[in-house]
This record gives structure tokens, sequence and C-alpha cells, in this order.
């Protein structure tokens, strides 16, 4: 065999050998400090070898790294390009230890769709706090009472008069030269409460009107017992909008101003659930007669004009004089 042929199968192997050393992946993990006192932080480090076109899923820590050992922070990832396709992943985790003892890291897999590796195992050493003597301890020192000073005295009570000064000249200016004017009050106006009974006739007008029936069947149920629910919550305080309907039959017949009302607030109320759950679907009379309900229910129940005895006056006599011949 010739010189050169050996240096060239030298060179060939040292070739293969870097191209084995550049595959796959590889992991290498370390602690520092290795030995710490309690309650003290380390930083736990895997440096992650790989190809820059793989994957590689990496362990995840969450509270604990291990049984004892806490994770306090996760470090951003920091990633460097060891060039011919080859990058470096430097995991960082901020651990402590509240107890002392050796405490095991066991070795962490990392995997991609074709291989994995592991890193090795680690071991930290948490150290109790030494704790000082009685005898080295210093003694607790005697209340100490600053020296009165005149000076600080007169400089504090200047600042005090003379902000006194200012304010009494400024309350004065303002009394002769602002306050001493007339100041023009505008009455404030009160907006006039709208009574619940017209809100509710006003709202099933406006259903009314729009034919909600016809092309969604379920939001105008929704509309006119929601506008019932409401009419009553602010009418009678009966908190209709969180009852079932069952629930609020029950309370009006504690009420002797819905026994007139009571059977067609029921027809109206359970119709309504049968389409909303039950997914019913009514018929043109159901829907004019759930309507006609709902206005006949706010009328008979709203609060009725009181006529006093003046009024009445005036309307009894006009009887009497159309009464003669």
């Amino acid at each position: 065999m010739s010189k050169n042929l050996i240096i060239l199968l030298t060179l060939f192997s040292a070739l293969l050998f870097a191209l084995g050393a550049n595959a796959g992946i590889s992991v290498y993990g370390k602690i520092e400090p290795s030995k710490m006192v309690m309650g003290d932080q380390a930083r736990l480090r895997y440096e992650l070898t790989q190809d820059k076109a793989e994957k590689v899923s990496c362990p995840l820590f969450t509270d604990t790294v291990t049984t004892g050992v806490d994770l306090v922070e996760v470090v951003k990832p920091d990633t460097v390009d060891l060039g011919d396709g080859r990058i470096q992943v430097n995991l960082e985790y901020i651990v402590t230890a509240f107890d002392s003892g050796f405490y095991f890291i066991p070795a962490q897999k990392f995997e991609s769709e074709s291989e994995y590796a592991s890193s090795k195992p680690l071991g930290l050493v948490v150290d109790r706090v030494q704790v000082q003597a009685e005898s080295d301890i210093n003694p607790v020192k005697d209340i100490m009472n600053p020296p009165f000073s005149w000076a600080e005295f007169f400089y504090w009570a200047g600042i005090v008069l003379l902000v006194l000064v200012v304010l009494a000249a400024v309350a004065y200016i303002l009394m002769k030269y602002v306050f001493k004017k007339k100041v023009t009050i505008i009455p404030h106006k009160e907006e006039p409460v709208i009574p619940p009974y017209v809100i509710a006739l006003r709202r099933l007008e406006e259903i009314k009107d729009s034919k909600a029936w016809q092309s969604d069947i379920k939001g105008f149920y929704t509309q006119v017992t929601d506008v019932i629910r409401e009419y009553i919550d602010k009418q009678f305080s009966i908190n209709a909008m969180e009852l079932t309907t069952d629930q609020i039959l029950e309370l009006t017949k504690r009420n002797p101003e819905f026994e007139q009302v009571r059977a067609m607030l029921k027809e109206m109320l359970q119709l309504s659930d049968l389409v909303k759950f039950a997914k019913y679907i009514p018929l043109e009379d159901d829907n004019n007669r759930s309507m006609i309900n709902a206005f006949a229910f706010v009328e008979k129940t709203k609060p009725q004009e009181v006529v006093t005895d003046d009024e009445a006056q005036p309307q009894a006599d006009n009887v009497g004089k159309e009464g003669e011949v």
C-alpha cells in the first residue's frame, strides 16, 4: 500500500467522523452553583445541539423541576448559529429550594421525529442557613431623644404663618371681587318620569308594527315576554326577569291585582315557553292572541287615574244641566 493511499484513507475516515459528529441531536446539562444555602437560587442550563431545520421537543417544567426544587423563572431561550446548518439552543431555568438536603434532578429527554437524546442526571446540595451564636448578637440600643432646635421650630412656624397669610389674602380677594357679584342660578329641570305601563305599551306597538312573527317567530315571542316581564318588574317590584313562568304565576296568586288577568298571562307565557324551548310552531291565531293578551294585561293592570272631588263636581253640575229641559 503506497503512502499516498494511506493519507487518502486517513483523510476520508476523518471526514466521515466529522460528518457523523455533526449529525443528530446532543444535549449537555449543568446546574450552577451545584451547592447553595436554603432560599438561594441556582441556574439549571441545558445546551441542545441540533440541525437547524429539525424540530426537537424539550422538557416542560411548571412549578417544580423535581420534588423539593421549585421553579422561579424560565429564561427566554437563546439560539447560537454553529454553521454548517447546525444550531445550539440554550435553555435556562432559575430554581430554588427551601429545605436542606441533596436533590437529584433526573435526566431530561429531548426528542425529534427520528431520534432522541438525554441529558445526564444532576445533583443539587442545599445547606442550612448558619445562625450566629447568641454571643455575637448585639444588644438593643436605648431610644435616642433628638435635641430640641429653636432654629428649626421658628423655620417651620414661619412657613405655617406665611401659608395662613396667603390663604387669608386669597379669601379676601375672592369675597370682595368674585363672590360680591350676583351669581345667576339656573334651576335644574328634572326629566319627566315615564310610567312603566307607557313604556310597555310603546314597545308592544313597535313589535306589532315590525311584524316580527313573520320572519323570526322565536324572537317575536322573546320580545313580547321580555316586555311583560320588565313591566311586572317595574310596576309591581317582582323580579320577573330572573323567574321562571311557574314562579311568576305562583307569585301573582298572592296579588289581587292579577285576579282578572292571570289566565291570559298564563296562556301567553306558557305559549312563549313552548315556542322558545320546545320548538313549537304556533298558528297565526296564536300570534294574534299573544299580542292581544299582552296589550290587555298592561291595560288592565296599569294604575287607574283617581278623580278628586273638585274634578267630579263640575262633571256632576254638567250632568244636572244636561238633564234639565
